[in-house]
């Protein structure tokens, strides 16, 4: 049983702090602003000797479960925008339940 509700999970989330806020564009079309998390996490691999280098981002919201909208699918338009960020849209490449009511969604620029 979860200790916190759906309601304390939005105060991790929250847009006037340190939260972003998103508009979901789904097949049956455009879905109320959601309060999320960006992060843009650089990643760089290398493999030794064989002198191979890759580097890029990891871009993902998370957001509370309950606000991923019930007919969401990969390939689905996600508007991003914070005071940091400006106003980007994404399209959606992967969706992880945490298991603890929120959820990372995984993205990709457009």
């Amino acid at each position: 049983m979860a200790i916190e509700t759906d309601d304390d999970r939005l105060l991790f989330v929250d847009p006037d702090e340190f939260g972003a806020v998103a508009v979901w564009t789904s097949a049956s079309g455009v879905k109320p602003a959601v309060s999320c998390i960006f992060d843009d996490t650089f990643v760089a691999l290398a493999a030794g000797e064989l002198e191979f280098t890759q580097e890029g981002g990891r871009l993902q919201i998370t957001l509370r479960s309950s606000d991923v909208p019930a007919d969401a699918n990969q390939g689905d338009a996600v508007q991003v925008s914070s005071d940091v960020l400006g106003v980007k849209t994404f399209k959606v490449l992967e969706f992880q339940p945490d298991g603890t009511g929120f959820s990372i969604v995984r993205l990709q620029e457009i």
